[in-house]
């Protein structure tokens, strides 16, 4: 496909939009440290239990609270810098300060069917079609897995879909879990992925952790300030094996949350930092992601509003709080209440994209793809998304001002009354100082572009999809990796 031009890269550092002054973030993070202290959480995990109470919380049955000093180790314990690698290096993510990097999410259970516009089922070949969309798309930085594959079983869908996922992109690999089992599997399958076949298994562990390709989402808290036990036994397993993990929590306000989105986000921040303390009692230096996702509820209907636009300024100013833990952050932006790719799903992902981008959050998911309140996945949005998230990244990007971009030279030399179209300084920067629409976004005069077939975005998105499935070529595995993975899980799905 030719591009018009470099795309914006990932990492930029945000952090120019902060919602909260300084002195409001800290009273957020107090109103939390007395949540924890007076209301507590409530853990029926019977590993979790013992943990807090050996490590001096206080446990009256199944409530437990929180001291200050107990939950301050656990920000000093946690990195402040993850890595996410992708197979090919170049997908890196480094994930740190306010470093941005943009993605999709979600877990859908029904796909807008590129070709009948009918909605269905998801299913694993989704699971591979949408890695091979995400990996030709330069604006999505990571690929977590889209949609739930609801053709295969509880028991095989976490190889299945991360060994579909790892090799039709080399992007990186994130999706919740949903078995300890599950978890093994995937751990040992990207050991293999990531280690040589010369080494033993511990280098490839190893090799695994300094390098990991695959990272899991633990939806372990069920707002409001209760762990959920099965989840938060897939979370101290998480834990266990030394790799990434993210603490995923959406309240909404109004419904799990108090109304008021200052309560909302102290409740929030409370639940994270319960599950930042018990992460690092399992395992002290264990790389987590805060993963709070503060959400509304439209109260005349209960229903979860993906797309309003407190959504993106909560989600900013959440990240304000991850900013002063200096600990990296996963959340939300580019959700949408919209049934298929129109105005409104431009206007409500865009917003929110924006906010979060600004406010510099690490990990910004559900920004690709996501239709209908992260039920529905659209071939065809991921293509529209892409330029949203290239415009988005070139406003992380912002102004740079130095000698040679105020062109004091240039106007000199232009002087009054000329242009600088085919000036030296126009042609050294044209091409890395503004965005370049690189797909579908049409900025032709109306006659050419009736000239061309009159198509409006969404009719374009269609056909750059159908493209890229029909020429796009993933780097593939190592042949002999992919045999023994083939062999060592027969419960894998042949694709």
């Amino acid at each position: 496909m030719a591009k018009k031009g470099p795309s914006p890269k990932k990492g930029l550092v945000g952090g120019r939009y902060k919602p909260l002054t300084d002195d409001q973030v800290k009273r957020i993070h107090e109103a939390s440290l007395t949540i924890l202290t007076q209301t507590g959480v409530q853990v029926e995990e019977s590993e979790a239990l013992p943990l807090f109470q050996e490590a001096g919380a206080g446990v009256e049955g199944n409530r437990v609270r929180l001291h200050p000093s107990l939950v301050e180790d656990a920000v000093d314990k946690a990195p402040s810098r993850v890595v996410l690698a992708g197979r090919n290096p170049d997908n890196d993510l480094i994930l740190e300060g306010a470093r941005v990097h943009i993605g999709t999410g979600g877990a859908a259970l029904q796909v807008l069917d590129l070709e009948t516009g009918c909605i269905r089922k998801a299913v694993l070949q989704d699971v591979v079609e949408m890695a091979r969309i995400v990996d030709a798309l330069d604006n999505i930085h990571f690929y977590l897995i889209p949609i739930y594959p609801t053709d295969l079983s509880k028991e095989n869908v976490e190889v299945n879909k991360y060994y579909a996922s790892l090799a039709n992109t080399t992007k990186h690999v994130q999706a919740g879990v949903y078995t300890v089992q599950g978890i093994r599997d995937v751990v040992e399958m990207s050991e293999h992925i990531v280690g040589e076949a010369s080494l033993s298994p511990g280098q490839a562990a190893g090799a695994l952790r300094e390098r990991p390709v695959v990272s899991f989402i633990t939806s372990w808290m069920v707002s409001p300030l209760k762990f959920a036990t099965d989840v938060t036994t897939l979370l101290i397993e998480v834990c266990r094996q030394r790799m990434p993990v993210v603490l995923s929590a959406a309240p909404m306000a109004g419904s799990t949350a108090p109304v008021t989105l200052a309560g909302m986000l102290a409740q929030l921040n409370a639940e994270q930092l319960a599950g930042l303390t018990l992460t690092q009692l399992v395992q002290p230096g264990c790389p987590v992601l805060l993963g709070p996702i503060p959400a509304t509820a439209d109260l005349r209907s209960g229903r979860y509003l993906g797309g309003s636009v407190e959504l993106g300024l909560c989600n900013a100013a959440i990240t304000q709080l991850a900013h002063f833990y200096r600990l990296p952050i996963y959340n939300s932006a580019g959700m949408t209440e919209a049934k298929i790719p129109d105005i409104q799903a431009g206007i409500e992902k865009t917003q929110s994209v924006v906010q979060v981008a600004l406010a510099g959050a690490n990990f910004i998911h559900h920004a690709a793809g996501m239709l209908e309140d992260m039920s529905t996945i659209a071939y065809e949005q991921f293509v529209i998304d892409n330029e949203v998230l290239g415009m988005a990244m070139r406003a992380v990007r912002g102004i740079e001002i130095s000698d040679d971009t105020l062109a004091l030279d240039a106007i000199d030399r232009v002087g009054p009354g000329g242009h600088y179209l085919m000036d030296d300084h126009t042609l050294r920067h044209m091409r890395t100082e503004h965005y370049f629409p690189s797909t579908i976004f049409d900025r032709r005069g109306r006659e050419m572009w009736e000239q061309a077939g009159g198509r409006d975005a969404w009719t374009r998105a269609k056909e750059v999809a159908r493209r890229i499935l029909a020429e796009h070529e993933p780097s593939p595995l190592d042949p002999a990796v992919d045999a023994w993975i083939r062999e060592r899980f027969s419960s894998l799905l042949v694709l």
